[in-house]
């Protein structure tokens, strides 16, 4: 089968439908496929996905090349004969802008700061490109971008052409082909020369605008997030809508945003931090009524407490508290809920010679889980009843050692 005749999208890229026979049947993973004649379904390869689409009003899921076969993975099977196949051209032409986008950015990144694509990925999304050097920085961005738009704005034509090893001397490729045969070399009107199979647009026009989104730092690489065409104006929308929401929201300007996401932070600040004082207030208050209604034993007291719609996180303060208080040996449950069970925190002060560890493994023996050792032991059960029985035997196992 000869590659160059058969695949439609390296004469064509625009090609929506066609037609061709089936040649062959296969199965790909559990998966009917089929070969043809001629195919416009371009496979994934060279970080590039496949194309979708239909072959006689049957979906083609998957395009995939093995060993120069180009076969279509099916939702149904077909039988051998003839087909008319439908290429999906929403999808189609986002590929061909990200990708012809992505050979521009590619040679502008060269031209404006020396870093070369090592790495190209064109996702759902967005796509990626890893250029050789990590120490690209904003400005280095935005010189790219600029030239890569210009390069656009410049309407420049977009060829692709077969050549021969022969004549790669007299080509200035961005980098050596992958392949030794059938060589394709796509051609950005004087701008750029590179090695590719993939499909693309024919002006540069086409491909709308190019925006870089996101840089990550990579060890010795640096990844460039970018969008083309209509997934730039996409994300521009979606941006736009989120800063107008923004502006309704605070009745600001758009460009006085950023100062009134800072009031709005200063002010969070102080807010937290008056609350904060305010759950300490609390907490000492709490632990102050439970303390003066212990059960004193001689140089020691008792506090024991099942506590419910109380935050856990409180409630363990609570008992931190009592433990700071000399003498104080505290007993806390707080019921989150009858579902969902809670917590129990033994706690005592460092001049109280018993071991919380101890009252906690008889917490653990009617339910609960945990542990500890000391001044300090804590455990959980899974519901309300088993939180009370812990609860109850953890005060059996208290009284016993504090008699």
């Amino acid at each position: 089968m000869n590659n160059l005749a058969t695949r439609l999208y390296w004469h064509d890229a625009y090609l929506r439908n066609f037609e061709a026979a089936v040649s062959d049947l296969t199965t790909v993973n559990g998966q009917p496929a089929v070969a043809l004649s001629a195919s416009a379904f371009y496979p994934t390869g060279g970080g590039q996905p496949c194309d979708t689409g239909l072959l006689n009003g049957v979906a083609v899921t998957d395009v995939i090349a093995d060993d120069g076969v180009v076969w279509h993975l099916l939702e149904t099977p077909l039988a051998v004969g003839a087909v008319h196949g439908q290429i999906t051209w929403p999808r189609r032409f986002d590929h061909m802008q990200q990708h012809t986008g992505q050979h521009i950015l590619s040679q502008a990144f060269i031209v404006t700061c020396g870093a070369e694509t090592v790495g190209f990925h064109l996702g759902v999304e967005s796509t990626t490109i890893d250029l050789n050097q990590a120490t690209v920085n904003q400005a280095d961005l935005e010189a790219a971008e600029t030239l890569a738009n210009q390069i656009i704005a410049e309407n420049r034509p977009v060829t692709g052409r077969f050549v021969t090893a022969g004549d790669l001397p007299t080509i200035p490729l961005r980098r050596p082909p992958s392949v030794h045969e059938a060589i394709r070399v796509v051609e950005i009107g004087d701008f750029d020369w590179s090695a590719c199979g993939g499909t693309h647009v024919r002006q540069t026009a086409e491909v709308g605008q190019i925006k870089i989104r996101r840089l990550d730092r990579r060890g010795a690489e640096a990844r460039i997030e970018f969008l083309c065409g209509q997934r730039a104006l996409a994300d521009y929308r979606r941006k736009q809508g989120t800063v107008q929401a923004l502006v309704n929201r605070l009745s600001t300007a758009e460009d006085d945003l950023p100062a009134a996401v800072d009031r709005l932070q200063e002010r969070l600040r102080e807010v937290q931090h008056q609350l904060r004082d305010a759950q300490a207030e609390l907490v000492e208050a709490e632990a102050a009524r439970l303390w003066a209604n212990g059960s004193p034993a001689g140089p020691r007291r008792t506090v024991q407490a099942y506590l419910d719609n109380r935050p856990l996180e409180t409630v363990k303060a609570i008992a931190s508290a009592l433990r700071a208080r000399p003498g104080c040996v505290a007993l806390l449950a707080c019921e989150v809920s009858p579902q969902s069970g809670g917590q129990i925190f033994c706690a005592a002060a460092a001049d109280v010679a018993l071991d919380m560890g101890q009252i906690m493994r008889a917490a653990t023996a009617a339910g609960a889980r945990g542990g500890g050792r000391g001044t300090w032991a804590q455990g959980g059960a899974a519901n309300g009843a088993l939180l009370r029985q812990a609860f109850d035997a953890a005060g059996a196992a208290l009284a016993h050692l504090a008699g």
